[in-house]
């Protein structure tokens, strides 16, 4: 018996036969780096949940959140949240300040939901929140300007005021 003339390789890819290494291991590659990658997609960071209006209840105080002027809430990785009427009980909430959740924050003026990182507080004066606290979420620029003291403080430094003040 004589040995085949043309490998296995040959006779099934034909004339078009290619080295199959040099072909497979960027394939794998490809398939491993978008695997990894899907599996990363499922861990996504938290968004903010919608508030029912008059339903929903602060985490905090228990009152039921009737605006969203000054609401807050911590969304978990699990799919949960802790709602606030006040962003003011979330930065006096030992669970919230706790950690393992994103904490967001409402745009004065129901302008919608943004990071505590992303904004800075102010208080102004002709204005009142639902329990009291009087802060509000604004852009850096317009903080500067309404704040009686034009010093737009970060999250870290609203908690810190209020845990003085309470």
């Amino acid at each position: 018996m004589t040995p085949a003339r043309y490998s296995i390789r040959r006779l099934i890819a034909g004339p078009a036969y290619t080295n199959v290494r040099a072909v497979l291991r960027p394939a794998v590659f490809a398939v491993v780096t978008l695997a990894l990658v899907a599996a990363g997609c499922g861990q996504s960071v938290p968004g903010p949940h919608s508030v029912d209006l008059g339903r929903s209840t602060c985490a905090r105080c228990g009152h039921v959140i009737s605006t969203l002027d000054a609401a807050a809430q911590v969304a978990y990785p699990d799919g949960t949240a802790r709602l606030y009427d006040d962003l003011g009980c979330m930065a006096t909430d030992p669970v919230a300040l706790r950690g393992g959740g994103e904490l967001y924050v409402q745009m004065s003026g129901g302008k919608g939901w943004a990071r505590v990182e992303d904004v800075t507080f102010a208080s102004p004066p002709d204005r009142t929140s639902p329990r009291g606290y009087n802060y509000f979420a604004f852009p850096e620029e317009e903080s500067r300007f309404l704040a009686p003291d034009h010093w737009a403080r970060g999250w870290n430094d609203l908690v810190t005021e209020l845990a003085r003040k309470r």
